[in-house]
């Protein structure tokens, strides 16, 4: 098989095709992976300038947790719409709608803050429909890759994306500090708002096939997505694993993390970012180490293996006495995840139908993005009471997710 772009491009499986640099020869792969990159800069552009103009604004923390949290709501709500509008409209339009919406808004919130005419109700709707956008453009990327790369690829193509997203993680803030510091607010959101306009029309020149009429309406669709999905039996069992995974270790890491290092280590604040730059630095070399390899044929097993094994490494966090063990457990933990994520995201898009992409992929996300409001809630009052009992009760029901899965024959059949 080979696939043919309007460009021109063509890439077909062959000798050294499906090692990591084989997606970099496709422009349209570049062009996909330069689009995701300037979004994501975009992202931690704007995380940084709101964050920073609402305590200007307000002198609040909590306005600044309600901002953030009136962005993380419509994106939820909205994703499975979102893949509903990739399957309908095809990917590349509905991230070229959503990249120049959201670069409009972003424009209008910049110009507001550089005339000193900026209120805090303006970041609140600001950050309502970035997050709606977000929810669109996102599984529109993921489900474009599969249209762009070869079955072989898949595993490459994803382990690049996730690098560009880790290369973001470490650009994106340091150069919106500075950015603020140096020349204010309203600069830096306007860096976010050309980054996402560029997004969007990075992708424009990509093929606009992939688009699938229908009369029926977005929640019918939507319902549609979610009944084939429930008819496929073992994805649904992934992604079913998925979701209690993330419910149960988001919680420890994102609430249990900093509470550790504020009352174990005498490093505090240093402590943390070290083991968030060391889970980075682990989930990068995992990607990559994915991407240079072939999924193993035995994938409900390795989902049962990666599951258990980061539920150890959770306990094994909780635990870690000294710095250097808490880092050396979030590395290898990191590798694990990075390797599994891209292992799991490119099973769903090598098994997923090309007119469903957009749906899938929006169930997928979801079943992070959507849980991690009750799950950092209830880490947050089990760690006020114990923060052991946080990491070592996550830790047993990570377990006993992987014990059911392994019990699953739909997960063995996977």
């Amino acid at each position: 098989m080979c696939t043919q772009y309007a460009d021109g491009d063509n890439i077909a499986p062959g000798p050294g095709r499906g090692r990591l640099g084989g997606p970099l020869r496709s422009r349209p792969y570049r062009l996909l992976w330069s689009s995701q990159f300037a979004s994501l800069l975009a992202g931690f552009f704007n995380y940084v300038a709101v964050a920073w103009l609402t305590l200007q604004l307000t002198g609040s923390n909590l306005a600044v947790g309600s901002v953030l949290a009136a962005a993380s709501v419509p994106q939820a709500a909205l994703m499975l719409l979102g893949g509903v509008a990739s399957d309908r409209f095809s990917p590349r339009n509905t991230m070229l709608a959503a990249g120049l919406i959201r670069g409009a808004v972003i424009a209008a919130l910049a110009a507001l803050t550089l005339t000193d005419s900026v209120q805090p109700w303006h970041l609140f709707a600001a950050a309502v429909l970035v997050g709606a956008t977000t929810a669109f453009f996102v599984p529109a990327g993921a489900s474009l890759l599969p249209r762009l790369v070869t079955d072989e690829q898949l595993e490459a193509g994803n382990a690049l994306l996730n690098l560009g997203r880790t290369a973001a993680m470490v650009l994106g803030p340091a150069a919106a500090g500075g950015v603020v510091a140096t020349v204010g607010a309203g600069a830096a959101l306007g860096a976010d708002a050309a980054g996402s306009t560029l997004a969007g029309l990075l992708v424009l020149p990509l093929p606009a096939g992939g688009a699938v009429a229908s009369a029926a309406s977005p929640l019918h669709q939507v319902r549609d997505g979610i009944v084939q999905v429930w008819g496929d039996v073992p994805l649904r069992a992934i992604l079913l694993v998925i979701s209690a995974l993330n419910l149960f270790a988001l919680g420890a890491i994102e609430v249990g993390l900093p509470a550790l290092a504020h009352a174990r280590f005498g490093q505090g604040s240093v402590a943390l970012g070290s083991a968030f730059a060391a889970w980075g630095l682990g989930s990068t070399l995992g990607s990559l180490g994915a991407g240079a390899r072939p999924a193993p044929a035995r994938f409900g097993r390795l989902t049962v293996i990666v599951v258990a094994l980061l539920g150890a490494g959770i306990a094994a966090a909780g635990w870690a006495p000294t710095l250097p063990a808490l880092l050396a457990v979030m590395l290898v933990t990191g590798i694990i995840e990075g390797a599994a994520t891209t292992y799991v995201i490119s099973w769903m898009q090598r098994r997923t139908e090309t007119h469903l992409q957009g749906r899938v992929m929006s169930l997928a996300m979801l079943a992070s993005v959507g849980l991690e409001p009750p799950a950092l809630a209830l880490a947050g009052v089990v760690a006020g009471r114990d923060l052991g009992l946080l990491f070592w009760g996550s830790a047993i029901a990570i377990e006993l997710t992987a014990l059911l899965a392994g019990l699953s024959r739909s997960v063995r059949r996977a």
